[in-house]
């Protein structure tokens, strides 16, 4: 099956292991535009990025989906250009993200599916790179009215288009039923949506419940361990629902970026010592992986983890549970890193 991918249509047997939640950069198009190098420089945070993604890629990463909405500063360009020096596959994004917007307050509904569906019938910024995936948020404000008609109207475009969808949400508002609630008015299945930062709560009750409503949970903040959860719950939830038989709609990711202009500063980044990171896109395989193995995960499961859920995910493929019990190790698996 091939899903778009920014250089081009990708063969989901191509996908390997795939990341499913990563941004290049979040970083505001009006401070770019008014403060320039202060604020931001593409080329640097094209290296930085690429250096990055390249140690991730020697461990075994082929794809990256970057999951920034248009309105935390997407930049189809500069995700092209990353996308070229790594020999990576990027899928991006289209959509937008929780904050409440004038700029999408006072649009009507139409307006907002019209701007969503010229991404995916046209391409992105004139590039022809179309989305792979759509991107929506629901914040700790809940669905408040903006939010309901934006997620509707991306609901429609998912309908129209077949494109699957990432919705950022907080897993300690619970929220999740109100989102798929949504968007199943809109004719979208919960197997075709992923609600993000599911990892950030290991409320079993909650996250148990979304997956009985048929839904993928992203695991995918595992460059924040620092916030919200620790480490080490993170993995304990993750291993929990494998051992409960829900390994198979579990999507792990970091949500890092080379460059996250919400709080870093530009001269802070690109001083930094970029390639050297405790917390990178490697993370996942130095830390969470060794850990998971402790818990009893096998390199088989680990691997559907990695590779087979995102591209069961992308092909619509929701296989059954009992397929997708978890084969414990019987012995250490080591990873490289």
């Amino acid at each position: 099956m091939m899903i778009q991918g920014v250089l081009g249509p990708i063969d989901t047997a191509e996908l390997g292991q795939t990341l499913m939640h990563e941004h290049i950069t979040c970083a505001d198009w009006s401070m770019r535009m008014n403060f320039g190098a202060r604020f931001f420089e593409f080329d640097q945070v094209a290296e930085i990025a690429a250096g990055q993604l390249g140690k991730a890629k020697a461990l075994g990463v082929r794809t990256v989906v970057d999951g920034t909405p248009v309105n935390l500063g997407r930049d189809i360009r500069l995700i092209r250009e990353v996308a070229r020096r790594t020999g990576l596959n990027f899928i991006a994004s289209t959509g937008f993200y929780y904050q409440e917007e004038p700029w999408l307050y006072f649009r009507d509904e139409e307006e907002i599916y019209d701007l969503l569906m010229g991404d995916c019938a046209d391409g992105i910024s004139g590039t022809g790179s179309k989305p792979g995936i759509l991107k929506a948020g629901v914040g700790r404000g809940g669905l408040t009215p903006l939010l309901q008609k934006v997620l509707h109207a991306t609901g429609r475009v998912a309908k129209e288009t077949g494109l699957p969808l990432f919705c950022h949400h907080d897993p300690s508002t619970a929220a999740g039923g109100a989102i798929l609630d949504l968007l199943a008015s809109c004719g979208v299945p919960a197997s075709r949506v992923i609600l993000g930062h599911s990892g950030d709560t290991d409320n079993l009750e909650y996250l148990t419940a979304m997956l009985e409503r048929g839904c993928w949970l992203g695991m995918d903040r595992f460059g924040f361990c620092d916030r919200e959860l620790g480490l080490e719950p993170r993995v304990d939830t993750i291993a929990a629902l494998c051992r409960a038989g829900w390994g198979h709609r579990l999507l792990l990711s970091h949500d890092l970026a080379a460059y996250l202009a919400f709080w870093d500063s530009w001269e802070t980044t690109k001083h930094s010592d970029w390639l050297h990171l405790e917390e990178d896109y490697t993370f996942i395989h130095r830390r969470v992986l060794p850990l998971l193995e402790e818990r009893g995960l096998s390199r088989a499961d680990i691997d559907r983890l990695l590779t087979g859920n995102p591209c069961a995910f992308f092909e619509g493929v929701l296989k059954k549970t009992q397929e997708w019990r978890p084969t414990w190790a019987s012995a250490p698996v080591r990873y490289a890193g």
